[in-house]
């Protein structure tokens, strides 16, 4: 392990992410929840934002340290760090061991005999103190790593080996080294809470030191065996779960784990599960740091709104301006020239795909295209689908932020004119310049109708020629459910969404989101994407003619308006794939069919 330890160590400290550098004369100064676990970044007034006494905690503001950021040398840690002697102070009566200060941003151990159901917690530098701010306190308050280091995503592991050299025994996990099922997999986080032996803050874990109180593992929404749960060895204030991959794990590249404590929820990474235990191929789109790829899809129904939403809507404006869709006009949502979202899931564009658009909207049926290699140092988001089927992932949101396939820079690629024919539709498609690259977005001169399309591209200066590639669209499916604008949606009675139609295997993919609004907001609300807000999304097929939300996603979601998309989509039989110069994994032809309801509110 002592290979690895110094890895861990960087991968968690290249998790952070990091305040504008601008050195504040008058003082530090914490912002507003600005004290979050380290590992999953999840609000502290949200549900399950409770911190756990020795977890670590990340401190956000402004005039914390100087410009250069400062790490701590070793153990045990300091709780005096920098040029301008910063401490964190808690309760008044103790320091918080520091790991490393930056401008904007403290990370640092939470001292290990805290009690109680909040702290109070301030910044002492030589500039003076900060502003005072409390901080929900919890026996235990679990967040997993993710390499995105925004708390979802791909998870920092390691897969358990059997070879006999223990400097290869353990593999860094990733859609390239998947687990099997069977396998054991290492995943790190912090706020496991108590443990034995207890271990005084700043203080670096002996060789086992297990939790107090043993978590719950899922993988894929299946139990997982636990092996060990406790500190790292080696590190303060780090977590370590060992647990074995269920044997009847779903295979995929964005596989959901989560653990339970008590009645807390961590929040939802994703692994990466191949029984062959080869690269992760992802059916609906390749997604690989490192390399270059294409998505070609027709969108059906941007903006159609379900059974019992006509009419306008008393929060977010319903139909007509104000509603805040994708596109950001002041139509029923639909898609902005200036970009479109990957699969149609989200209420608002990716910077990937253009960020969010300012023009009017094309309409509910649109052909979207974008070709693109991404960088090394680019991870899975969400993944496509966001979850296998019968499983869900949560995960918070800032004002304005949306979650995509990946994260991480893209370089946009040309791959000169598309033309599409099909049912009533006879297009052709040019890049539309977005940044330094274009991307290709039209309205379908006729609803998206079953029976087959067909594409074809004529090469530009980075991708070349393909096609024809047919695609086959069965019939779409039909939500039958009807939530009029204002329902109330409580935590204690499921919410059971139905529908008919599709082929059975067909992928449905349920997205929600729960936005929490400042006390004393009253509608209508406007564009309710200036608002934090939470989101999950869960997955099943079409064959099963139904989707119960599960209550424990319903408890990581805050009091508020709500929304919830139902997308419709083809299992990988049902995608069309090709290949071109330029495209490293080739590329896929895909269709999307969505139904949201809005204005809708879920209880405290």
């Amino acid at each position: 392990m002592a290979s690895l330890r110094n890895c861990w160590i960087v991968l968690f400290l290249l998790t952070l992410v990091l305040s504008p550098s601008k050195l504040a004369a008058q003082g530090p100064l914490i912002f507003p929840n600005g004290a979050v676990n380290g590992a999953s970044f999840r609000p502290p007034d949200f549900p399950g934002g409770a911190v756990a006494p020795g977890s670590l905690v990340s401190i956000f503001g402004q005039g914390l340290g100087l410009r250069e950021p400062v790490v701590a040398g070793g153990f045990p840690l300091p709780t005096q760090l920098g040029p301008l002697q910063t401490r964190v102070r808690i309760n008044d009566t103790a320091d918080c061991p520091l790991f490393f200060i930056s401008e904007g941003q403290i990370n640092c151990q939470l001292p290990d005999d805290l009690a109680g159901t909040q702290i109070r917690l301030r910044v002492i530098n030589s500039a003076g103190p900060s502003n005072e701010i409390t901080v929900p306190l919890g026996p235990f308050g679990f967040g997993f790593f993710t390499r995105n280091g925004n708390g979802r995503g791909l998870m920092v592991g390691s897969n358990f080996t059997d070879d006999p050299d223990p400097a290869r025994r353990f593999q860094l996990h990733g859609p390239e080294t998947p687990a099997r099922p069977g396998q054991a997999l290492l995943l790190w986080g912090t706020g496991l809470g108590a443990t034995l032996p207890r271990i005084p803050a700043g203080q670096p874990a002996p060789s086992s030191a297990a939790a107090v109180i043993q978590p719950q593992v899922f993988i894929g929404d299946r139990p997982a065996q636990v092996q060990y749960a406790g500190r790292a060895p080696g590190f303060a204030g780090l977590d370590q779960i060992q647990a074995v991959i269920p044997p009847d794990a779903p295979a995929g590249c964005a596989v959901p784990v989560r653990i339970q404590l008590g009645n807390q929820i961590s929040n939802t990474g994703t692994i990466a599960i191949n029984p062959g235990g080869l690269r992760c191929v992802d059916p609906f789109e390749d997604i690989l740091a490192g390399t270059s790829h294409g998505s070609i899809v027709l969108h059906s129904g941007l903006g159609r709104l379900g059974s019992g939403q006509l009419g306008p809507g008393p929060m977010m404006g319903g139909p007509g301006p104000g509603h805040g869709g994708p596109g950001g006009g002041s139509g029923t949502g639909g898609v902005g020239r200036g970009g479109i979202g990957p699969i149609g899931l989200h209420p608002g564009l990716h910077l990937h795909t253009g960020g969010l658009g300012t023009m009017a909207s094309v309409g509910p049926d649109v052909v979207s295209a974008r070709f693109v290699r991404l960088a090394s140092s680019s991870n899975l988001d969400i993944g496509i689908p966001p979850a296998p089927a019968n499983s869900c992932q949560t995960y918070p949101l800032g004002a304005f932020a949306n979650a995509d396939l990946f994260a991480g820079p893209v370089q946009l690629l040309s791959a000169g004119i598309l033309t599409l024919n099909g049912p009533a539709t006879q297009l052709t498609l040019s890049p539309e310049p977005v940044g330094s690259g274009g991307l290709y977005v039209a309205a379908l001169p006729s609803p998206l109708a079953p029976g087959t399309y067909t594409v074809s591209g004529s090469g530009g200066a980075e991708v070349g020629s393909f096609g024809p590639v047919n695609l086959n669209v069965p019939a779409l499916l039909n939500l039958t459910n009807s939530l009029p604008f204002g329902t109330l949606v409580s935590r204690q009675d499921s919410l059971t969404l139905t529908w008919t139609g599709g082929n059975p295997n067909d992928v449905v993919v349920i997205h929600g989101r729960v936005f929490s609004l400042p006390s004393g907001t009253t509608p209508p609300y406007g564009d309710l994407l200036r608002f934090r807000s939470h989101a999950f999304i869960c997955s099943t097929t079409a064959g099963t003619g139904r989707f119960t939300i599960p209550s424990y996603v319903w408890s990581t979601l805050p009091a508020g308006p709500l929304s919830i998309n139902v997308t419709h989509m083809p299992s990988a039989d049902g995608v069309a794939r090709f290949n071109a110069a330029g495209l490293d994994i080739g590329g896929v032809f895909r269709w999307i069919n969505t139904t949201a309801f809005l204005d809708l509110v879920l209880g405290p």
